[in-house]
């Protein structure tokens, strides 16, 4: 099976307009999707950008036919029942075209509503709770819910769409596949070692995860100079290095900053793929196509989007 090639926004990155731009441009190129996250703080203080991403999802949308889907989390920021709206309004306005990965959150993001973090199977629990508040309220029930973590009162949606936009996980953990597979319609994950990715789908599949629903993040760099690409690699996305157990509980992007004072370039290159061939980015298009993900999105860290999403547009036609 081949692998639908989409491209990921990074809103914590460029202005709202210049991401519309970006999906025009993917479109064009002949992208099947697109996806983006949903931050209230950057990663760094370099990306500079704290974009909202349902409105912006709103405007996107109508932008161009591509069907969307958002990274978000549903368990402190943002409560279940107003995610469930969000999503029940996108879905009813977008037919078929909308899918949601619900993610336990990071500490980066969610503390700006709560200073007390959770621990990692307290998170897992509270997205468990909120989906299926989400799921029930998506189906149009008056739904009342008393859980340890979430209450909801007498809470029904007027406006549900007709076809219930699908619900998947995001997950990094070979843990939180394996917990997380049977409440959910998919997972989306990130590029690991080979053997690293397998085992992950191994315990996805062990849970009683849809392999047919597996989806990519791939993290790339590309520019027609092999060193530009490496530093714009590493100036806007070094944070990588630091695993996502450690990204999940840094706090705010001066922190962020400040634990990756000293990550080189050398580092970079270990975690994300960065070509100025764009054989190579082919390659590994066909790697991860081989490891049989339904959906591989091109998150790329580079400077320029326009020229990488050009570059891959024109790659579409040669994956194996």
């Amino acid at each position: 099976m081949k692998s639908l090639i989409g491209y990921h926004c990074s809103l914590e990155r460029y202005t709202p307009s210049e991401h519309l731009e970006h999906v025009k441009i993917a479109e064009n190129y002949r992208f099947a999707e697109i996806t983006c996250s949903d931050h209230f703080y950057p990663w760094s203080v370099r990306q500079g950008a704290s974009i909202a991403s349902w409105p912006w999802l709103g405007a996107a949308m109508a932008t161009c036919n591509l069907p969307f889907g958002v990274v978000t989390s549903p368990t402190e920021r943002s409560h279940p029942v107003v995610i469930a709206q969000y999503i029940a309004t996108l879905g009813t306005m977008y037919k078929k075209r909308f899918w949601v990965a619900l993610g336990s959150g990071q500490n980066l993001n969610e503390h700006v509503t709560n200073n007390y973090w959770p621990v990692k199977k307290e998170r897992n629990d509270r997205l468990k709770e909120a989906m299926t508040i989400i799921r029930n309220l998506l189906r149009g029930e008056t739904v009342n819910f008393e859980g340890k973590y979430f209450n909801v009162y007498n809470t029904k949606l007027y406006t549900v769409p007709e076809v219930q936009p699908q619900l998947f996980v995001a997950a990094l953990s070979n843990e939180s596949a394996h917990e997380l597979a049977d409440c959910s319609d998919g997972i989306i994950t990130v590029v690991k070692p080979l053997k690293d990715q397998e085992d992950f789908i191994y315990a996805y599949e062990q849970g009683g995860g849809n392999k047919e629903s597996m989806v990519l993040q791939a993290i790339t760099s590309y520019h027609e100079d092999q060193h530009q690409a490496e530093y714009e690699a590493w100036y806007n996305w070094r944070h990588a290095v630091l695993g996502g157990k450690l990204q999940s509980e840094i706090r705010t992007p001066q922190d962020f900053d400040s634990a990756v004072e000293n990550v080189t370039i050398a580092q970079v290159k270990d975690i994300i793929r960065i070509s100025s061939n764009p054989n190579d980015h082919l390659e590994w298009l066909n790697e991860y196509n081989s490891c049989g993900f339904s959906k591989i999105f091109i998150q790329d860290v580079s400077n320029d989007q326009s020229t990488t999403i050009k570059m891959y547009g024109q790659l579409l036609d040669k994956l194996r």
